[in-house]
């Protein structure tokens, strides 16, 4: 079946900062148990929950596909949104390096329908786009994805409705206005 995940990776540990990574996420987030990496990363996670991971020097925001197909903005952070679904041949990255969007690319099915940016360097030596995922999210998270503990522990938060205007919230984040007319990833009608 293959792994079907998504997500998002921060180079900043904001485990003492659960507040701060709310308000990037753009819901409130309120803890609920203890999982581990390996239940962290189930396929197709709905989207009233996610599970972090905090390595020394960042932080990865197992999600629903949903939130990973969108560019995500955390200030001067680099940040990573991705879309890995190997079931449907699906993948999607936003890669954003000091607040700027560097790279955004989308494939279904060996179709591209998103192609936002140079490619980085890493695309022109690998021809199998999910390993640029991969080598995102170690170069963003600082640890490589296929050398963490998978028995080590995650925090599950469920996730609230913001009690202010999101919307206002992501624009004062990301320094952009969203129009409204921008129909999500998932939406192609």
């Amino acid at each position: 079946m293959g792994l079907n995940i998504a997500g998002l990776v921060i180079n900043k540990n904001y485990k003492e900062n659960i507040s701060e990574l709310a308000s990037i996420i753009g819901e409130k987030l309120v803890f609920d148990e203890e999982v581990t990496l390996s239940e962290a990363c189930e396929s197709w996670k709905g989207d009233d929950y996610c599970d972090v991971y905090f390595s020394k020097n960042g932080t990865l925001v197992f999600s629903s596909m949903e939130l990973g197909g969108f560019e995500i903005i955390a200030g001067k952070q680099d940040t990573l949104s991705f879309v890995l679904s190997e079931s449907s041949m699906t993948l999607c990255i936003n890669y954003v390096e000091k607040g700027e969007l560097v790279r955004s690319f989308m494939e279904s099915d060996g179709e591209v329908s998103e192609n936002v940016g140079e490619a980085l360097d890493f695309e022109k030596i690998e021809d199998d786009k999910s390993e640029l995922i991969y080598h995102l999210i170690e170069a963003t998270l600082g640890e490589s994805f296929h050398d963490l503990d998978f028995d080590s522990k995650c925090s599950r938060y469920l996730l609230k409705a913001a009690e202010a205007d999101t919307s206002k919230s992501k624009e004062k984040l990301s320094g952009k206005k969203d129009s409204g007319k921008t129909k999500p990833w998932w939406k192609f009608w």
